[in-house]
Parts: C-alpha cells; sequence; structure tokens
C-alpha cells in the first residue's frame, strides 16, 4: 500500500476508535477488551495503538477537526473536491428539501447504495456486552459514512447494523455519481481488508465483513417524494432500483459488492471488473445470474471485482513514480470521474531521475507506454485492445478521448533491461456529451 494511503488509513482507525471510547467509556464499568495480554490489563478501544506498552491518548485522535482533517488529505489523494462537503447531513437530501411537507413529486436519477455488517448479531451473542456491541457497531456505520462522504455520496438513513446513501446530485452527470459510488465501495473494502482487520485481529477479534448492494435507476425510473404522516415524514425514492440495491445487497458474501446491470451498463464496465454469483446444488455448482426473475421482468446482477479495478489506481501500488493525467493543465485523478469524448490527455511519469532527461539517461532508465481500449463503442471502431500511443517525451504520452467505457494507459519501467516497476493508470470515458 502507498504509505500517504497508509498513514491515511491509520488516522481513520485511530479517530473512528477513539471518538468511540471517549463518548462511552464514562457509560461502561468493565467493558474492556481482553487482548491477550497479563490478566490484569485493560484496554479501551483505543488500545490497538500501542507504543512501549503505553496507550496513545484519545483526545487528539477524537476530536473533530483530526477527522477532518484525515478526510482532507483523503479527498486530496484520490481527487475529490469535498464539493457537497458543507451538506453532510443524515436525512433528507439536500436536492430535495423543497418536497419536504408537500405532496410534490419529482423525476430525477439514483444511485442507490446499502451497506450491511455481515453476521452483526452474533457480535452481541458472542460478547453478552450491550455497550460493547453499540460502540462496535456505531465505529463500523461511522467508517462507512466516512468513506461515502469523502466520494460524494449523502447518508440517507442509518439502519441499525446498515447504512443506506444515494449518489446523487442535480448538478453531477449519472456517469459520475455511478463512478462515486464504485470508487466508495471499492476504497471501502480496500480499507477493512488492508487496514481495519489487520488492527482487530491485534486485538484478538474476528474480521469485520461487510456486504454492499447498489444499483442505478435513471429519471424515468425512479421518483423522489414525501412519505410518511406529518411530523413523522421523509423524503426518499420510489424505484424499482432503490428497492433491488437492497437484494443486491442481501446476495453479497462477506466483503463483496454486488451491482445491478444498471451499473454495468451505463458505464460500460470491461469483463474483469465484473463476475457471476454461483451457488451449490445437488453437488453441482450453479450460476444465479438475476436479481429479479419474474415473468414481467427479468433484471441481471453482478458481482464487482473491485480488487480488479482497484489495479488501475497508481499511487495504492507505488511510492517511487508517479503517474500524472492532465486534462488542459488540470489533474486528473485515475477513475475519478468520467472524461467527455473529444478530450486531450496528457500522461507524464515523474520521479526525481526522470528530470533532467540526462539523468534517466545515466541510470539507464527507459519507459515503456501502451494504451488498452476497452468496451463495446472500440470494439465497433476496431480500435479495441492494446495500441501505441504518441510519445511527446521520453516520460510523456499524449491522448485524446473518443470511446465510452473503461480504458487503461500503462507505463512500464525498464532499468538496464529489467521491468523495475509497472504502473496502470485507469479512465473512464462517458458515452454523453455535456
Amino acid at each position: 500500500m502507498n504509505r500517504e494511503l497508509n498513514n491515511i488509513f491509520q488516522d481513520f482507525t485511530k479517530s473512528t476508535f477513539s471518538k468511540a471510547d471517549k463518548k462511552y467509556k464514562s457509560k461502561r464499568d468493565s467493558s474492556f477488551l481482553e487482548v491477550g495480554l497479563e490478566r490484569n490489563s485493560e484496554f479501551y478501544m483505543d488500545s490497538i495503538l500501542v507504543e512501549n506498552s503505553q496507550l496513545l491518548a484519545i483526545n487528539k485522535y477524537a476530536d473533530d477537526s483530526f477527522l477532518e482533517a484525515t478526510k482532507e488529505k483523503f479527498r486530496k489523494l484520490v481527487g475529490k473536491e469535498g464539493k457537497y462537503k458543507e451538506h453532510e447531513t443524515i436525512g433528507t437530501h439536500p436536492d430535495f428539501l423543497a418536497l419536504e411537507n408537500t405532496d410534490k413529486i419529482e423525476n430525477h436519477y439514483a444511485v442507490s447504495m446499502f451497506v450491511d455488517i455481515k453476521n452483526s448479531t452474533s457480535i452481541y451473542l458472542k460478547t453478552n456486552d450491550l455497550i460493547w456491541t453499540k460502540v462496535f457497531k456505531n465505529t463500523v456505520l461511522r467508517i462507512i459514512t466516512i468513506f461515502m462522504q469523502v466520494f460524494d455520496g449523502h447518508v440517507h438513513r442509518l439502519q441499525g447494523d446498515a447504512v443506506f446513501g444515494y449518489f446523487v446530485w442535480k448538478d453531477k452527470a449519472e456517469e459520475d455519481a455511478v463512478i462515486d459510488s464504485l470508487n466508495t465501495a471499492s476504497f471501502l473494502l480496500y480499507y477493512i481488508e488492508n487496514a481495519l482487520n489487520i488492527e482487530l485481529e491485534k486485538l484478538g477479534y474476528e474480521p469485520l465483513k461487510i456486504r454492499i448492494g447498489i444499483d442505478f435507476g435513471d429519471k424515468d425510473e425512479v421518483i423522489w417524494s414525501e412519505y410518511g404522516l406529518s411530523p413523522a415524514t421523509e423524503v426518499t425514492t420510489t424505484s424499482l432500483h432503490t428497492d433491488l440495491a437492497a437484494k443486491l445487497q442481501g446476495k453479497a458474501s462477506g466483503n463483496t459488492i454486488m451491482i445491478g446491470d444498471n451499473i454495468k451498463e451505463i458505464l460500460d464496465l470491461p469483463p474483469e471488473f465484473i463476475g457471476v454469483k454461483e451457488y451449490q446444488k445437488n453437488y453441482e455448482m450453479k450460476k444465479d445470474r438475476y436479481i429479479l426473475n419474474k415473468k414481467e421482468k427479468t433484471y441481471k446482477m453482478w458481482i464487482f471485482q473491485h480488487n480488479n479495478y482497484l489495479k488501475y489506481f497508481p499511487y495504492l501500488h507505488s511510492d517511487n513514480y508517479r503517474l500524472v493525467c492532465y486534462t488542459d493543465d488540470i489533474i486528473y485523478n485515475p477513475n475519478i470521474d468520467g472524461i467527455i469524448k473529444g478530450t486531450s490527455l496528457l500522461f507524464k511519469l515523474e520521479h526525481p531521475l526522470t528530470t533532467p532527461y540526462y539523468n534517466a539517461k545515466v541510470n539507464n532508465l527507459e519507459f515503456v507506454w501502451e494504451k488498452e481500449n476497452r468496451g463495446e463503442e472500440a470494439k465497433m471502431a476496431e480500435q479495441e485492445g492494446k495500441l501505441p500511443v504518441v510519445i511527446k517525451e521520453f516520460n510523456k504520452v499524449s491522448e485524446g478521448t473518443a470511446y465510452k467505457g473503461h480504458h487503461v494507459m500503462r507505463c512500464t519501467v525498464k532499468q538496464n533491461g529489467r521491468v523495475h516497476e509497472k504502473l496502470e493508470f485507469g479512465i473512464f470515458i462517458k458515452g454523453i456529451k455535456e
């Protein structure tokens, strides 16, 4: 993992666990975590962070300013501006407040996401401690909320052991909202698998597993309106695809993402990002392709292969080199949103040895560039697959955007003729023109 991201993830763990501990330690007399040390050693939740057998003070990490600063670092790394951070609320989506206390109905697209803690009931059964159960579940919900907010999601509701959120803003393209949801889910699982569960293991606890379901409905398939009886009302969506997001979550295995077919189609996701769920029947493995399979309508579901997707974020995999993309002198971070067709791109590999040029020659560095077009539009234009690129300088190439889908720019770094590093940069190209 990239050192910068590793530090950010550690700070998220410090913040969320310390917040939980500070808030609840005064409410419990003996709800300590057993960490397999001496029997008389008692640690609070923040005891995952130990230096020379001494606990770090929790006040610094529990402070709201520490969490906000960490979120800003994360936003900067992934390329999010925090455009909607002033609207980080729970409940009615800020863009649909005008529907409160009215009978109005509004058609507008929505990306719906359900995130559920797998086997959460067993947490209480194993500990028999309501305070600890509440602390743990709330900490996980806080973490999910953080990742949704970083990637411009809106938390609509906390449902016991689950979070329901929308990815939608009236000034955001549909494809960009779908990308936000996939980035949220992928980075959330990356954090759980590569940071949080490592710390939980140190405490002797079972790894956390969550299940994620995501689906998209366009404006003709979604209405926003108020439900309930005053004063107990909420503005929410009526849509098959909101309902299916919850069902998709129920179909997911631990630490997996299930998506509806609309998600796959709107981005024209490549085959390596999607898989088919399987189940065993009569000692045979069978394909489970449909989340909805009725006479009136059939609708496919897919496993989103987040680990394959995360290969195309070069900053996750290298501390030595930085592969950067510019659109009109503005940095485009990998996979952060869709680029419209007809946009000029400049890719640059940055490293101390690449400037000035003679240093690269002295150190026998060579950069091999390659692009890969993917998707139906590239296939129809007979431009699918790995293709040469226009090299401007030894560490720079230029390209344009022409075909909807997910595409890749690769740079293989060779030193003395041997492969030293390989970086892969993912780009979404929109199928619409803004």
